[in-house]
């Protein structure tokens, strides 16, 4: 079934790309990456962190050079981190886009392979303009996908 939200093909595959690139800078922990990609007013829910709304950019850039302190650095004794943006979804509604999927991440450390998964909703805004797009991401929502590693933190 198709929308009148339904992005064209090509800005589909650019908001995609964004998606993945901001997802991997986390991953490397690459701050300057992922703040070109991110609002400074940037908001999000992330219920594995607080149970209220983050608000700002400097908590997650904060929070990227963490990650990559705590996996080595992105080195051979640290973590290698995987994602898959699995069923997602994207409506566009003039400059604002919103994605929404579930995200796969698949954690390797010592020959030991983790799996977690959360639903997502990222809603990106558009600076630019139709000659050169400037895509932004402004808010993010994150819910628990209900499983056994889940539960005891949704649950206590």
């Amino acid at each position: 079934m198709t929308y009148p939200s339904d992005p064209s093909p090509e800005l589909a595959r650019r908001l995609l790309d964004i998606l993945d690139r901001s997802l991997q800078s986390i991953w490397d922990g690459d701050p300057d990456a992922y703040a070109a990609l991110t609002a400074e007013d940037v908001s999000f829910y992330e219920w594995y962190i607080s149970p209220v709304r983050i608000d700002g950019l400097d908590f997650h850039l904060r929070e990227i050079l963490v990650h990559r302190a705590a996996v080595g650095g992105g080195d051979e004794t640290g973590v290698r981190i995987e994602h898959e943006i699995l069923q997602p979804r994207i409506q566009v509604y003039g400059d604002t886009a919103i994605l929404s999927y579930t995200l796969f991440v698949r954690a390797v450390q010592g020959g030991r392979v983790q799996h977690f998964s959360h639903n997502e909703s990222r809603v990106y805004h558009n600076f630019g303009d139709t000659d050169a797009p400037d895509w932004k991401l402004v808010h993010c929502h994150k819910s628990p996908v209900a499983t056994e590693g889940s539960m005891g933190v949704l649950r206590g």
